[in-house]
């Protein structure tokens, strides 16, 4: 492993966690009425890292994310379970009905999800794009509340609501997802929506930033601790192990995450049984050269010059 490529998974994992406390501290935050900094509760990051937990358990538990070896892994992982802990705990609605929703798909998108088998990623865009949902139904009920509006939405009866009699006016409309301002979370003076909702909005931002750095500085990093291994042996050696073990496969034969003892192991196994492959290819194509296919044309002359590396420039010259 050179010394800059592991500084820059190293580096990368270092500003993906700043980017995470970042975020935790503005999706924690929020102003009164009065200008006032105050907090907005511990309820939801207590749920957020329960679920967060859960997520990183599945990981742990799946082929495709092994427990960490160095401490670089080790700070990916434990930034990355507080940055889904943020995340998940500053867009929650902190109190309501819809609260139990909301956990109910997290549970499926998130905490059950298995890591991605081609990219490695265990947080994907979706459950971001459902996050960030959940963000914009959280600033909702906000600027609701911000505006004395204690109600999800208000629905305008049809026929009641155009009669011009105020006795009719309590049953004009219908209020759905009715809650409180304690329910909510407000400050006792009330909220100062615009400030409060840009801190969440970029906290939020932060937050998935950091965890997208953090999950591809992670893998950038395995990769290097990969070739590091394969790099100890003698660089022509090295050269043809790399090309029968390309880099873009390394998740694929379940490398990542392994051990020292058993990641040489995995790749010996690989490379005899990658080098057992070429060697039969090789055998066939001269078979192939001895039942006199050279001059063919056609179907069976385009495939034996793409097995044999030829071009049809090449063939002219």
């Amino acid at each position: 492993m050179s010394a800059r490529t592991d500084r820059s998974a190293a580096g990368g994992v270092a500003l993906g966690a700043l980017l995470v406390g970042l975020g935790g501290l503005l999706l924690g935050l929020q102003v009164d009425a009065n200008g006032a900094w105050c907090g907005t509760g511990l309820a939801p990051l207590a749920i957020g890292a329960l679920l967060a937990l859960g997520a990183l358990a599945v990981r742990v538990g799946s082929r495709a994310g092994r427990m960490p070896r160095d401490e670089v892994g080790i700070a990916a992982v434990a930034a990355g379970f507080f940055g889904l802990a943020f995340a998940i705990g500053g867009t929650l609605a902190p109190g309501g009905p819809w609260m139990f929703l909301q956990l109910a798909l997290l549970v499926t998108v998130v905490a059950l999800r298995k890591p991605d088998a081609e990219t490695g990623r265990w947080i994907g865009g979706g459950a971001f794009v459902l996050l960030a949902l959940f963000l914009v139904f959280r600033l909702w009920i906000s600027w609701q509340g911000s505006q004395l509006r204690w109600q999800v939405v208000s629905v305008n009866v049809p026929i009641l609501s155009w009669l011009p009699f105020e006795i009719l006016d309590p049953v004009k409309s219908l209020s759905l997802g009715s809650f409180t301002p304690g329910e909510m979370g407000f400050p006792p003076a009330g909220l100062d929506f615009p400030i409060s909702a840009t801190l969440w909005a970029l906290g939020f931002a932060a937050c998935v930033g950091g965890l997208a750095l953090l999950q591809s500085s992670a893998i950038e990093h395995e990769n290097d601790r990969i070739h590091a291994l394969i790099r100890t042996l003698p660089p022509s050696i090295a050269d043809v192990v790399e090309r029968l073990l390309p880099e873009e496969e390394w998740r694929d034969l379940g490398l990542h995450g392994l051990p020292e003892r058993r990641l040489a192991r995995r790749i010996e196994s690989a490379v005899a049984e990658r080098a057992r492959r070429a060697q039969a290819l090789r055998r066939a194509l001269e078979e192939s050269r001895l039942l006199g296919t050279s001059a063919a044309g056609g179907f069976t002359g385009e495939i034996r010059r793409a097995l044999e590396g030829e071009h049809p420039e090449d063939e002219a010259r």
